[in-house]
């Protein structure tokens, strides 16, 4: 059987789509594949993969009609041929138009797009000739992410053609990794984190509203929240008009996320959709209880009641009387974290979940 695979990627900025791409091509290595990937020239995927043994690199300028440059699609074509390549995954919407349609015209067997996002698909010409045509698979990394790719268009592809895999999480790994925590807390107040992208999705704002609510009620408590974004001066601003500096820091981007959730005694995550919350598993890994909004894929992540707290979106009051629950309850926060690190094992841990990508790989 051929095991030439390729992983195309062209974004340039490093996000949880290129954190997996990342992770399954070294693993696919270690299986015995012979890995290539396809990203921007410059990439942060691009930089962290350069000295990996066993990787084969290859850049293009790529944009999202890309596909209409006929040069860029024949160097395209013609990498796919040369290296005989049996299976491309796709990231992109983009990179399923550029890489997708090159890849059917070098005669490579399975196009997989993986679809990481839960936003609707545009039911449009172009998409519906290339979902029928050139993906062979689609893979989501939740079954929100699988309805709202149908939101729009129920017979965009067929439903044999779908795989549902969630995002996988290397426990073991995970575990192994030395860590310091960041914050010492002062005087026995309760540590709340969040980390993600500042910007609107992510909802940081809730999170500091909830702030001025905990602050109101006297409660003994600080929010981290770490992450860069568009919204950075506008969050902090909020928190000065709300007066919640004392309360609220803004620690930047954290690249040590252990160090990050080992700070923390609960993690909050106020985003308004998600494909699939990473850093939620990263918590729930080291046994941090979890609160966030009822949306999108949380409750296939969060087990509500059970392993942390979900309340209705953009609820921040019903949010801050979540995180009140948690703060008054060591007992509840440990529980609930305890049953967190069990639900990433039995759903998520990353041999589960690089055996269905390996069964689809090689159907």
């Amino acid at each position: 059987m051929n095991k030439n695979i390729c992983f195309f990627n062209s974004n340039k900025a490093w996000g949880g789509g290129e954190k997996w791409n990342h992770h399954f091509s070294l693993l696919l290595r270690d299986q015995g594949y012979n890995v290539f990937v396809v990203t921007n020239h410059k990439s942060e995927l691009k930089a962290r993969l350069e000295n990996e043994p066993g990787i084969t690199l290859h850049s293009e300028p790529i944009g999202n009609l890309s596909f209409l440059n006929p040069v860029l699609m024949g160097r395209l074509k013609s990498f796919f041929q040369a290296n005989n390549i049996q299976t491309l995954i796709t990231a992109l919407p983009s990179d399923l138009k550029s890489g997708g349609i090159a890849a059917k015209r070098a005669g490579v067997n399975r196009v997989i797009y993986r679809r990481g996002i839960a936003v609707p698909v545009k039911n449009s010409l172009l998409n519906r000739y290339i979902f029928k045509n050139v993906v062979d698979r689609l893979i989501v990394n939740s079954l929100e992410t699988k309805r709202t790719v149908l939101a729009n268009n129920s017979e965009l592809i067929d439903e044999s053609k779908i795989r549902q895999i969630y995002n996988g999480f290397d426990v073991a790994e995970f575990d192994k990794q030395k860590f310091s925590p960041l914050y010492t807390p002062e005087n026995g107040e309760v540590v709340i984190g969040n980390a993600a992208r500042l910007t609107a999705q992510k909802g940081q704002k809730h999170l500091i509203e909830c702030a001025k609510i905990l602050k109101d009620k006297g409660l003994n408590f600080k929010i981290l929240i770490a992450g860069k974004g568009e919204m950075e001066q506008e969050l902090k601003d909020y928190a000065t008009a709300l007066d919640v500096n004392d309360r609220v820091s803004f620690l930047g981007f954290i690249k040590d996320m252990k160090s990050f959730h080992a700070s923390q005694d609960i993690f909050c995550l106020p985003s308004l959709w998600e494909g699939f919350g990473y850093a939620l598993v990263e918590a729930m890994t080291l046994e941090k209880p979890v609160v966030g909004f009822n949306i999108s894929s949380n409750p296939e992540v969060v087990a509500d009641g059970e392993t942390g707290i979900l309340v209705p979106v953009e609820d921040t009051e019903k949010l801050a009387v979540a995180l009140e629950k948690m703060i008054l309850d060591v007992e509840l926060r440990k529980k609930t974290g305890a049953a967190g690190r069990q639900r990433v094992l039995e759903n998520f841990n990353t041999p589960l979940v690089l055996r269905k990508l390996v069964e689809v790989v090689e159907e």
